[in-house]
């Protein structure tokens, strides 16, 4: 019998991974808002680190569309608003070829960890939208489509869907429907799709519900600025770095695999109505 292997020692987390989960935290928590500027030094000042690992957690982040990188002018939040209209709409045309395999090959590849995690995505959501808490209800909806996209064990897929759902969530800040569809209750069809491994039920749900979502976006005067978007005053420009940035500390987030490039070889096993 040949000797067995050593086991392999935990991989330390790096310090570029950990700034990056906690800037992807503060993104997606909705506490570093669309248009704000994320600025290298002042982050690394409120880190206690050097600029190099918040470069990297930068270029991370541009790679998923969570940010902006412009020459010269640093790094930004992206705000899709009413008047960026076209991109949004492309945005979802993207998803909307894209999610109904995901939500195919999810019924078909899927564990019960898994499904589990699907369930409390769906828990959070109704329960933020019975409290009327939209960036509770918009985080819930992330995780839903997070959690189906990884279910789906393709690699390709996860990388390539992943930053669309990110900058539609970035864009539901911003904006909102006076008339929108029934994302939630769509949400629930597709997951006892899954449950039931019926990739063609999934997939035919997920589709029309992406459909549904298009038809309302393309609808004249139905796309308005959201209550957030209007309270924080901004109209398309780029606001200045928060306070928020001042305040970040490494402890306040726990790194995550699933939310790394780790996730996508561990794949192998918005708004309040969730679009």
């Amino acid at each position: 019998m040949p000797p067995s292997r050593p086991a392999r020692p935990p991989v330390a987390v790096t310090l570029e991974k950990r700034v990056f989960d906690l800037l992807n935290a503060e993104i997606l928590g909705l506490r570093l808002g669309p248009g704000e500027h994320i600025v290298t030094e002042a982050v690394a000042e409120a880190l206690g680190v050097s600029r190099l690992p918040v470069r990297e957690a930068l270029r991370s982040l541009a790679g998923r569309g969570l940010i902006d990188m412009h020459a010269h002018r640093g790094a930004f939040i992206p705000r899709l608003g009413p008047e960026d209209l076209d991109r949004i709409v492309e945005t979802v045309e993207a998803r909307a070829r894209l999610e109904p395999w995901a939500a195919e090959r999810a019924a078909e590849h899927h564990d019960a960890d898994q499904l589990a995690a699907l369930d409390r995505a769906l828990e959070q959501g109704s329960d933020a939208l019975a409290r009327g808490a939209r960036p509770d209800a918009n985080r819930a909806h992330r995780e839903f489509l997070r959690v189906l996209t990884l279910m789906s064990g393709h690699a390709t897929l996860i990388e390539v869907l992943e930053p669309l759902q990110y900058r539609t969530m970035l864009a539901f800040v911003s904006i909102m429907m006076t008339a929108e569809p029934e994302g939630w209750a769509s949400h629930r069809v597709v997951r006892d799709a899954v449950a039931g491994r019926d990739g063609a039920a999934a997939s035919a749900e997920m589709g029309r519900h992406l459909a549904e979502v298009l038809d309302a976006l393309r609808r004249p005067g139905n796309v308005v600025p959201s209550p957030m978007d209007r309270a924080a005053g901004r109209k398309g420009g780029r606001r200045p770095a928060s306070h928020r940035i001042k305040a970040l500390r490494l402890d306040e987030q726990e790194p995550r695999a699933d939310e790394d490039g780790d996730a996508r070889g561990a794949a192998r096993g918005s708004r309040p109505d969730g679009s």
